[in-house]
């Protein structure tokens, strides 16, 4: 029998096993069911997902006092103000924001999710009932402490109607916030949801001070106040962000000293990779991040300018490019299709397509390994190349009187393939094609796009019938994201007609029914259990080709101590980063 609460955040950090914060699938810019074995082994936080050189963590004792100078990658979505309701704000956005509003929990690299503003978060046996146990002794930086009144308010009247974090709310499945207390509120779901303690380290858990956001909205949007270690001190858009140290933060180092180390912290955007990196080694910036692959690879064995090689932790990424297969389209609506067009790509010659220079990892499920989420029995049993097989199964589907794709007994199949005029990706296309056309049962067919034009294909439209099927055979994509596995393998495999992030347009109960386990289970390792099961039914489906893993870094120089390095609210210290996403109020530089 259930008990009638989970506790599922508290405390330490070992304690916490659930959680995994928000893209989902989109598009690639540069065989049997496994048995999975009752416990899967608890994944470190550190490598195979955190490659570090340099030295990270030594060098004398921390210092106080300096600026940081941090050079940012560009986002997507240009920063435009700093408001988590109105304002999209992606990774390098959240490299700035992270240090001044903060959440009630935080994502770990590895996956699993801490307390931070909140001191607990636990659910009754239903997952409709979160109650969220705020720290105490937290203040803004305008003076008002943090409270439950101040959380429901935050979220009742800004976040719940943003057009940038209502539908996180939504997708957390949040109707009513109660207060019960000055540190307690209970959150009340729709439908149980497994996932929302991750949900908490995003937008839904972003806390702001209320007053200020009222009182002074404009000046609220430039410079937003929160109880972060820094504070604002100036920023316009397209200019550096500065920020200066909050002396009354309320977390300390391991051993007790009070943060942060850095008097200020500057961040700058600059656009292009190679330009950032000679910044960093020229002396005209202290870290930088980086979601390329070829710059995570360059950054290694680098020196800076005083002849040290540079600190690196690379990450990669719950992020992992394909080929994509319209599941509603022949002839790729024939599972033997699908089956033969795996098995006859050889992964690591694509990968090499992509960059022979660059360091990939291949991937074979949406989780890296490092990830709790990954699983090794799932990994060791994704197909590999085996031309023979291919020609077996597409010989079986062309002589088949009933083929799907109408056309006679006997004549080779015909595939498209979608993919963006990206030079990488263009030999990536080219070796595919090559690969499938070596079975001589394939002819293949490459039409380019720009981006936009892509995403509109592959996602399709309400019009369509079904809606939202698309209009592609394959596709250029990527799958998996930093949401929590509820969210991803919900949006992965919800009805078509309804779902445009079910981009391969996948039919089944077999897979909702793992998905809503997912989302459901009360227990830890039975949650582990049905993510394993989901990425094994999911790869013997044959949705798509892997390609390799996304790739994220964070780079120093030798004046930075401590890269990396947080110090949980209950002490725990953790090393590495989440997509290029990091925390310097333990960074120091060993001169000011």
């Amino acid at each position: 029998m259930a008990p009638a609460a989970v506790l599922l955040l508290a405390g330490a950090c070992s304690s916490v096993a659930l959680e995994s914060t928000d893209s989902t699938d989109a598009p690639l810019l540069a065989g049997d069911v496994v048995e999975v074995p009752e416990e899967l082994p608890a994944a470190a936080v550190q490598p195979p997902r955190e490659a570090m050189s340099g030295d990270l963590a030594v060098g004398g004792e921390p210092r106080r006092g300096g600026t940081l100078q941090v050079l940012l990658a560009a986002d997507p979505t240009p920063i435009a103000g700093w408001t988590p309701w109105d304002h999209v704000c992606a990774w390098s956005c959240r490299s700035v924001m992270d240090h001044v509003l903060e959440t009630l929990t935080v994502v770990l690299p590895d996956g699993s999710v801490a307390p931070w503003l909140a001191e607990s978060v636990s659910a009754d046996a239903s997952l409709q009932r979160w109650t969220v146990r705020l720290r105490e002794g937290i203040f803004f930086t305008d003076g008002e402490p943090l409270d439950a009144a101040t959380v429901k308010t935050g979220i009742d009247d800004w976040l719940r109607s943003g057009r940038a974090s209502g539908g996180h709310l939504r997708d957390a499945r949040i109707t009513s916030v109660i207060v019960l207390d000055s540190l307690t509120l209970v959150i009340e779901l729709g439908e149980p949801n497994a996932g929302l303690p991750a949900a908490l380290a995003g937008p839904v858990g972003r806390v702001f001070s209320v007053k200020t956001a009222a009182a002074e909205p404009d000046i609220f949007a430039r410079a937003p106040v929160g109880t972060g270690p820094f504070v604002f001190r100036r920023w316009s858009p397209g200019e550096p962000a500065v920020l200066e140290a909050n002396r009354g933060y309320w977390r300390t180092a391991a051993d007790g000293s009070k943060l942060p180390w850095a008097d200020e912290i500057r961040f700058t955007v600059i656009d292009d990779e190679r330009d950032r990196l000679a910044a960093l080694v020229e002396g005209r910036g202290d870290i930088l991040m980086s979601r390329s692959a070829e710059l995570a690879t360059a950054v290694v064995g680098t020196s800076d300018g005083a002849g040290q090689p540079l600190s690196v932790i690379r990450s990669f990424d719950d992020n992992a490019g394909v080929v994509l297969f319209n599941l509603l389209r022949a002839p790729l609506d024939d599972i033997r299709v699908r089956r033969a067009l795996v098995a006859s790509a050889d992964q690591d010659e694509l990968i090499r397509s992509l960059g022979p220079d660059v360091d990939w990892l291949a991937a074979t499920q949406w989780w890296a390994p490092g990830s709790i989420w990954h699983a090794a029995d799932v990994a060791r049993a994704w197909p590999g190349h085996d031309l023979e097989r291919a020609r077996s199964l597409l010989h079986e589907y062309i002589e088949d009187p009933e083929r799907s794709d109408g056309r006679d007994p006997g004549d080779a199949v015909l595939v498209r393939v979608l993919c963006t005029d990206d030079v990488a990706l263009s030999r990536m296309t080219a070796t595919l094609e090559h690969q499938w056309e070596l079975t001589g049962l394939v002819a293949v067919e490459v039409e380019t796009l720009a981006r936009t034009g892509l995403i509109s294909r592959v996602t399709g439209s309400v019009v369509q019938s079904p809606s939202f099927a698309g209009d592609f055979a394959a596709a250029c994509w990527r799958v998996g994201g930093e949401s929590d596995p509820a969210v991803l393998a919900s949006a992965a495999v919800g009805p078509v007609r309804t779902t445009p992030l079910n981009a391969s347009n996948f039919t089944g109960e077999h897979l909702a029914a793992l998905a809503s386990l997912i989302k459901s289970a009360n227990d830890p390792p039975q949650r582990g259990q049905a993510v394993a099961q989901f990425s094994a039914e999911l790869n013997n489906e044959a949705p798509w080709v892997y390609l390799g893993y996304a790739s994220s870094v964070l780079a120093a120089s030798s004046v930075v101590g401590d890269l990396g390095r947080t110090t949980l609210p209950d002490g725990d210290v953790v090393e590495g980063h989440r997509l290029g996403v990091g925390r310097y109020d333990e960074a120091w530089l060993r001169h000011e």
